[in-house]
C-alpha cells in the first residue's frame, strides 16, 4: 500500500493507494467520516482494482486548510490528488457527501471519469426528507452558537454546513456528465426517492437501483453494494 499527503490549495489531503492491478477506483466517504468507514470497499475492490481512497478536506487525516469547508473545493482536492499521482482516468464510487463531490468532479472534469457510482447523493439540501432537513438545520444553527465556546462544536458546524447549505447542483449540470453512471439509494433513505430518481433521469443513460435499506446501506450491507457496483464496473450489470 502507498500512502501520503498531497498539497491542494491550503490543505494537505491524505490518500491511500491499495492494490496493484486493474483500473483505478476512487473511493469518497460521507460527511463527518473518513476512508476508514469504507474498509469493506477497500478490501473488496483492491483485489481487481487499484483503489485510491481519499480523506476529504477537514476529515480523517486531511487538513482543513483556510476558510470554511465547501464541496466545490473538496472536488478540486480530489482532482488535484488524481492529477498529482499521474492518473489519467478513474472510476469513482462516492457515498452521501462523497457522491455529491463525485457529481461535481464529473461535471468539472468529464474527461477524467470513466464510470461513476453514486450512493445516497443529493443535488440540494431539499433533496432530503423534510424531517431530516429540519433536524440538520436545527443542528447547524445550534452549533453556530455553541461553536463559539467549544472548538469541537465548531468543527461539527462545518460538517452541518455541508448538509444544510450544500450542495447546489442543477439538473442541467448533471446533463453534462458523460461517465457511465449507476445511482443507488435505500428504500428508506433520508434522501427522497423522487429526488434520487431526478438525479438518475438527469444524467444521460444512468442506471438506477433502489435497494432495501436506509441511507447507510453501503455499510450495513456491504456485500450487496460491492457486488452490485462490481457488476456495473465490469459491464455485466442488468
Amino acid at each position: 500500500m502507498d500512502r501520503g499527503y498531497i498539497k491542494s490549495g491550503s490543505a494537505n489531503i491524505y490518500y491511500e493507494l491499495h492494490g496493484t492491478e486493474g483500473d483505478y477506483l476512487v473511493l469518497l466517504h460521507g460527511n463527518a467520516e473518513s476512508m476508514k468507514r469504507m474498509k469493506h470497499q477497500i478490501e473488496y475492490f483492491s483485489k481487481d482494482h487499484r483503489v485510491l481512497a481519499i480523506d476529504s478536506r477537514g476529515h480523517g487525516e486531511s487538513g482543513f486548510g483556510q476558510g470554511t469547508l465547501n464541496l466545490g473545493t473538496m472536488a478540486l482536492d480530489v482532482e488535484n490528488v488524481i492529477t498529482e499521482l499521474g492518473i489519467k482516468k478513474v472510476n469513482v464510487l462516492g457515498f452521501s457527501d462523497g457522491a455529491n463531490i463525485a457529481m461535481l468532479l464529473a461535471v468539472k472534469c468529464p474527461e477524467l471519469i470513466d464510470s461513476l457510482i453514486l450512493i445516497g447523493g443529493n443535488m440540494t439540501p431539499w433533496g432530503m426528507k423534510l424531517g431530516t432537513l429540519a433536524a440538520v438545520k436545527a443542528a447547524y444553527y445550534m452549533t453556530a452558537v455553541a461553536g463559539r465556546f467549544d472548538a469541537r462544536l465548531k468543527t461539527e458546524h462545518e460538517y452541518y454546513f455541508l448538509m444544510a447549505k450544500e450542495p447546489s447542483i442543477t439538473a442541467d449540470m448533471l446533463k453534462r456528465i458523460r461517465a457511465r453512471t449507476l445511482v443507488i439509494a435505500g428504500s428508506k433513505d433520508m434522501i427522497r426517492e423522487k429526488h434520487t430518481r431526478l438525479i438518475a433521469e438527469s444524467i444521460p443513460n444512468a442506471q438506477l437501483d433502489i435497494l432495501d435499506g436506509d441511507h447507510f446501506i453501503i455499510y450495513r450491507t456491504p456485500r450487496i453494494i460491492n457486488e452490485r457496483a462490481d457488476r456495473f464496473l465490469k459491464g455485466t450489470a442488468e
